[in-house]
């Protein structure tokens, strides 16, 4: 029989040959994606495949091939999130590193993650309907001819940004997102500091993350924190001498980050500061 007259078979396939076929062509899982890594180590499990995809958000891809291990990959994938979310400074560094033509300048945006398996129970569906992070079930079926060899055809289950449509989701934050209400007695001063930093270099940027404010040179070299009565920076000191204001902060959660400094008034941006800041741009 010739091989136009037989019809593809649907097989079961391994994790890594789904893995395989993902990665060959990552626009049959969603238009955009630019592979970036996979394997990527991250707090406490392994990504199995990292990507960006068109607004330049990394996007985490789990695999599962066999059924009901779909609740795994859920915790597996949202803890994954957790870490990236609290370390985009070192993520940011990672994809420059890798991939740095498909980052093209641009900040990274929010993270996304997209959970393959062949199937979804119930408690997997509903735990992702009630998860306030970015995520996508997708189902895949696995298919065999003797002439093009394996594909895969996906089904997506559930995606947090078409399932919600009545839900307020900031796709971009604004500088000024972070100074509504109460907290915006802290913009004169996160103002001057703001115009203090861009005096540092052309290659400044600042931009607006849903929990922090960033100031970045080839990476982030400054986190700022507002709150309704002060100004938090955090920087990264590679050494520097003891100053009953340069506070420790590990506890902060960020790879790079080591220093913080508390601001509440304008007096408080000297010299000493802007020292501080420009030690902390240097290191980036």
């Amino acid at each position: 029989m010739a091989h136009s007259e037989v019809l593809p078979r649907r097989v079961e396939i391994s994790e890594k040959e789904l893995q395989v076929l993902v990665e060959k062509d990552m626009n049959r899982l969603e238009q955009g994606l630019v592979f970036i890594d996979h394997f990527v180590p991250v707090g406490s499990g392994i990504i199995d495949t990292l990507a960006l995809d068109n607004e330049k958000s990394p996007v985490i891809i789990e695999y599962k091939a066999v059924p009901e291990a779909d609740e795994e990959g859920l915790i597996q994938i949202l803890a994954y999130a957790d870490w990236i979310d609290k370390n985009p400074d070192a993520l940011l560094r990672f994809v420059s590193e890798k991939k740095s033509e498909a980052l093209g300048g641009a900040s990274l945006g929010d993270v996304r993650t997209v959970l393959v398996a062949p199937d979804f129970t119930e408690r997997t569906r509903h735990a992702a309907d009630m998860i306030e992070h970015d995520i996508a079930l997708v189902k895949y079926m696995a298919f065999e001819h003797p002439a093009i060899g394996r594909w895969l055809h996906f089904d997506t289950i559930f995606d947090s940004r078409t399932a919600r449509p009545g839900a307020a989701r900031i796709e971009v934050y604004k500088i000024d997102d972070h100074f509504q209400g109460a907290y915006a007695r802290m913009k004169p001063l996160f103002d001057r500091l703001a115009s203090e930093v861009n005096k540092f270099g052309p290659d400044v940027r600042i931009y607006a993350k849903k929990h922090y404010i960033a100031f970045q040179r080839n990476y982030i070299f400054a986190v700022i924190h507002i709150y309704t009565n002060k100004v938090e920076a955090g920087m990264v000191l590679e050494s520097s001498e003891p100053d009953p204001r340069l506070l420790d902060a590990s506890d902060w959660g960020w790879s790079r980050v080591t220093h913080c400094v508390v601001l509440t008034q304008d007096k408080d941006i000297d010299e000493k500061v802007l020292e501080w800041l420009r030690a902390s741009y240097s290191n980036s």
